[in-house]
Formats: structure tokens, sequence, C-alpha cells
């Protein structure tokens, strides 16, 4: 196996980097308020270090279109730029005159098959770089280089690390001579590098990663019976965990573990439970009448959203692990169905029937601040957070078919992810660092 990008990891400057981690560092980007200005960010030509090959302009496309994702930053015409920057030497004040805030430059050199990129984020404002970083390896790794180099901008900017390398599992429907069927499938953050996992030629629905990403837990049809299977990302084919009487669904691991909590029937009703890998039942977590099913945890692990129709309709509760008490949490809305916390503990998203449509709202714990984040034909489903808590993953079908979209958490379109045939939905958004395994 090649070695990983990692073992190359070069800090180029030691002492900027401290500068916005003080407790006077500016603060660039609020990422609690989804509506945050954009900032004005100037983007040049990647320059070679030497006579080199031209890929430049793949790297530079690379991180732009990671800086795209985000929805955070105004890219200047670079037809506006006044020459070339020399980062050993910047004129802030010429970036400052074309309305630049920030400022990203970049230097590379190919020698036979070992790869530089030399990275820098300027503050145009208060005249300072940011950060900076070299990485070294080869040819292939550039996609990995620039995905990088993006996290390093967004935890400079905001504090906080962001998607770039993450992936997105999703339920894959293809019809073949046999009928349909439905397979796991993994992709980037962004769409790109579609992967089938499984190959069941059944049904598998349900995906849901473990907190480290090494681990992808899902529901499939065995013999016509739901059972709930874990499949290793390093490899492997998927092994079953249980499969008792009944239905075995929605499994999603407990945050800090890997234990999971799955709804189960075998009892004569449908209930969440917590299960090992090994399939030993270690708990009863809910004990309705009806059906309760689809739960997910707080960050914590100390609370868990679920959906139970205890109270006539199908509706969000919350189930207190701690002191097992339980609480409704979604009124207004006739249906409610799959419940998503955030990474960031502070809201949970959710589908909601609307109009005849489900669509994706969000609200606090609490049960305060409602929001309706998507509206109008096509409808929105299976909500998934992003690992920073400031994007969401789901299922629409604007175009006639299910396909998975991003949009911020405010509700902002980011883009239509995949444009794959049949349907593509049930959407789960990985940890960070899963991208590249």
């Amino acid at each position: 196996m090649r070695k990983s990008l990692s073992l190359f990891f070069v800090l180029l400057f030691l002492l900027p980097l401290v500068t916005y981690h003080t407790a006077q560092a500016r603060v660039y980007i609020d990422v609690t308020k989804p509506f945050s200005r954009k900032l004005p960010l100037a983007l040049p030509e990647f320059q070679a270090l030497e006579q080199t090959a031209p890929i430049g302009a793949k790297a530079r496309g690379i991180l732009q279109k990671d800086l795209e994702f985000t929805g955070l930053f105004d890219f200047l015409n670079p037809n506006s730029f006044l020459g070339q920057p020399d980062p050993t030497n910047l004129n802030y004040r010429r970036w400052s005159r074309v309305g630049a805030e920030l400022l990203v430059t970049g230097n590379y050199g190919l020698v036979g098959k070992q790869l530089t990129m030399e990275m820098r984020l300027f503050d145009v404002v208060d005249g300072k770089l940011l950060v900076g970083r070299r990485y070294d390896g080869i040819p292939a790794d550039l996609t990995r280089m620039m995905h990088r180099f993006a996290d390093e901008i967004m935890l400079a900017l905001t504090g906080d690390r962001s998607v770039f390398s993450s992936r997105i599992a999703f339920v894959g429907a293809r019809q073949d001579d046999k009928g349909v069927n439905k397979e796991i499938y993994t992709m980037n953050f962004d769409g790109s590098r579609v992967r089938k996992l499984t190959n069941r030629k059944d049904i598998c629905l349900y995906p849901n990663w473990s907190s480290d990403g090494g681990l992808l837990a899902y529901t499939s049809y065995k013999n016509r019976r739901p059972g709930v299977f874990i499949h290793a990302m390093a490899g492997g084919q998927g092994k079953m965990v249980i499969n008792k009487p009944g239905v075995n669904i929605t499994p999603v691991f407990r945050p800090g573990g890997n234990n999971l909590a799955i709804a189960m029937s075998h009892t004569g009703k449908t209930n969440i439970f917590l299960v090992d890998l090994a399939g030993n039942i270690l708990k009863r977590l809910t004990n309705g009448w009806g059906i309760e099913v689809a739960p997910s945890f707080s960050p914590d692990g100390k609370k868990m959203a679920f959906v139970s129709d205890r109270g006539g309709s199908p509706q969000i509760y919350i189930a207190d692990l701690t002191d097992g008490s339980f609480r409704r949490l979604t009124f207004g809305f006739k249906y409610c169905a799959a419940p998503d916390w955030s990474p960031r503990g502070d809201r949970i998203a959710f589908q909601a029937m609307i109009e005849g449509t489900f669509q994706v709202v969000t609200i606090t714990p609490e049960g305060q601040d409602v929001q309706i984040l998507t509206r109008g034909y096509g409808g929105a489903e299976d909500p998934s957070w992003s690992p920073d808590g400031r994007l969401i993953a789901y299922a629409g079908r604007r175009t006639g078919r299910y396909q998975i979209y991003v949009m911020t958490a405010g509700g902002q379109l980011i883009k239509r992810l995949t444009s794959l045939a049949g349907e593509n939905t049930d959407p789960s958004w990985s940890p960070r660092g899963v991208a590249g395994r």
C-alpha cells in the first residue's frame, strides 16, 4: 500500500500558526450564524518553483471547488488582479486595492515523481500570514493535498476543520433483470469518487458510520428478513451482527464506541435496543406499545432522538438515557421521521410532512426555534449533518427521481451531489478522515 500523505506532511511556518488560536484573534467567520457575510478572497494562479509540469491550474481548481462548497467565500475576478503575488514579500496594499480580504498563494514543483506544494493563506486586512504548509508526495496525492489545505483554511478562519476529508454513504436503487436491488454506495463529500460498497443483490438500507469512520452499519434483507450488517471500511464483505425474528432496522452507532442502537421487533413490539458488535443485547432503550425506530444520539451519547407513534402519529421523541425519561419533541406536524442530531449538539434535523410532501426541518433539542429548510416540489428527506455541523445532505426528487443534495444548516442549497441512474436516498455523512482510506 502506498504511504499515506500524512507521512510527507511538513510544517512550513510555525510562528504564524499560533495567531488564530489566541484569545485576541480576529473572528473571520462565525459558523453559528448560517447567513454570515461571504469573505472576499483572491486566488491567483499557482506559480511553478522551477521549470516543471503545468499542474498549477489543476491544483488551483481543486482548492477553489473545495472552498466554493462551503458557501463562505466571494471569489474575486482574476482579471482585476494587479500582477502575481510574491509570498516571501507580499504587497498587502496591492491586494487590498482589488477588494481582497484574504489571499491564497500556491507554489509547486515536480521533479520526476516527487511533487511539492507550498501553500499560504494571508489576511490582507491585518497584513499577516495566517497559515503556511508544505506538502511533499507524488502527483496522485494532489487532490488530497488541496483537500488538506482547504481544511487548514477553514481551521484558521472558523476554528474548526471542514468536510474535505469526509465521505457520504447512501442507498442506490438499480434495476436489473430480476427486479430492483438497493445497494450501499459511498462518495466523497462533493459527489466525486462514487464507489459501490455492497453487492448483495437484495435490499440494503439505513447506512450509518461509526465514530471513527472505520465501520459502516446497514440493514440488509438477507433471506427476505432484515438483519443488521457491519462493513469494515478497510475491506471485507460485511458481517451480520443480528438477525432476530421480525425486523432489525435503522442501526446507529453510539458516539465514542462500537455499540449500536437498533430497532427490533422480536419481542412482538418494535422498540430500540442497545447491541454490541457480537450481537449481544445490552439494554432495552425504549418500551413503547407501538413502533419506535430511527434512533439518533446526542454527541455525548447521553440522549437519543427517535421516532415513535406512541402519541397516535409518528413524531420525534427524546430519551434521556441517564434517568430513563422520555419527552415528545415535535408538534404541529402530522408525520415526522428520520431525526439526525447535529454533531454540535445544538439542533436536530428531521423530515416532516408539510402539505403532502416531506421537507427537512430543524429544531433545538429543547423543542424551540423550528426552522423549515426546504419547500416546494420534490420535497426533501433523510437529512444527515456534516461532521462540522454546517451542512446537511438530504435526498430530494426535484428532477423526478431521488438524488442526493447538500445545503447549509440555514437552508441555502449548495449543490446536487449525485446524477446517477435509479433512485438515490438515505445519505449518511461520515466523520472526518475517511476520504482516502
